[in-house]
């Protein structure tokens, strides 16, 4: 993908790695109850909870909230949770889509079980790309319907694989189409530039998917029947994935992994290049203030003041 590796997101919640770490790895047994949320988390977003209850210190239970945790199992999320967290999903608490739950001291690959818990948004938010990916990968991706992930307020993800049979031509593709918005006026034109530059640059990296940025005018041609956002979003960005960039397991996880994260990297880039203006100006207004200092004005001497004779004298 087109972004910079020094500018990109660890797709786990630091805090939760942290916290099931010590447990799963350090043999820390303590109740505890620990929330936290997503990055840039808002009402309606990603939302994660730790539960060790008192007498059950080696039980982990891990809750956690997905806005569109019913798209999710719709295409490819049910089949993730048989599979990756088989036997671990329990019931979880109000306001909470799924929970899974996991014994520290009868587990025989803690680093696995690690990386399953901390990386569940991941694994189920990526879902849908992985079973479209795959049908691309074995050329049946036209018989996919058009999936839309509704994860942010306002926002959308579409997942649309060659399925227009007046199209053929599009059988060997999925685009990845997002709806981005922003609450404020100044991200929001932040966004736009940045999106615009994107797409400038993409067209220069070799085997990088294509980008396309449009504003939000009228929708992609390719959601255009099911898009339901508000044309006062700031726009939709594209990304066209081949076969090719997703044909070995490891070129899949990276694909998967990039678009997982790309809008967590769109408001960082964002954050960052608004610090870096702010840390910029000043400085400007720092050198401003040493031109000041250094223009202080002195008092006037008095002149000396002279007699018609020559005498010279001062007056009070």
């Amino acid at each position: 993908m087109a972004a910079t590796e020094n500018m990109k997101l660890e797709l786990q919640s630091a805090i939760l790695e942290e916290a099931i770490g010590q447990r799963l790895l350090d043999g820390k047994r303590e109740p505890c109850e620990i929330p936290c949320a997503d990055f840039d988390a808002r009402p309606g977003d990603t939302l994660f909870k730790l539960v060790v209850l008192p007498g059950q210190e080696s039980v982990l239970t891990l809750h956690v909230a997905l806005p569109c945790y019913d798209q999710l199992l719709q295409h490819g999320g049910a089949e993730c949770l048989e599979t990756t967290y088989s036997g671990m999903v329990s019931q979880p608490e109000p306001g909470y889509s799924v929970a899974l739950s996991a014994n520290a001291d009868e587990t025989s690959s803690p680093e696995d079980l690690l990386s399953k818990l901390v990386l569940v948004k991941r694994n189920l938010m990526g879902a849908p790309f992985q079973k479209a990916f795959s049908s691309l990968a074995a050329g049946t991706a036209k018989d996919l319907p058009v999936a839309r992930l509704p994860w942010r307020k306002n926002e959308s993800v579409y997942i649309v694989a060659g399925n227009d049979p007046a199209m053929p031509s599009n059988w060997d593709r999925v685009t990845i189409v997002f709806s981005v918005d922003f609450p404020e006026e100044s991200d929001r034109a932040y966004c736009r530039i940045f999106l615009q530059q994107l797409q400038d640059v993409g067209r220069k990296v070799n085997n990088a998917p294509p980008v396309v940025f449009s504003e939000a005018k009228e929708p992609p041609l390719e959601i255009r029947d099911t898009c339901t956002e508000s044309p006062l979003i700031v726009g939709f960005v594209s990304f066209t994935i081949f076969d090719h960039h997703v044909k070995t397991p490891a070129k899949l996880a990276k694909t998967i992994d990039n678009l997982i994260g790309f809008r967590n990297y769109l408001h960082f880039h964002i954050k960052a290049a608004k610090t870096n203006l702010h840390m910029r100006m000043r400085r400007k207004v720092n050198s401003w203030i040493q031109i000041v200092n250094r223009a202080i004005m002195t008092a006037d001497k008095p002149k000396d003041m002279k007699t018609s004779s020559g005498k010279t004298f001062t007056r009070k």
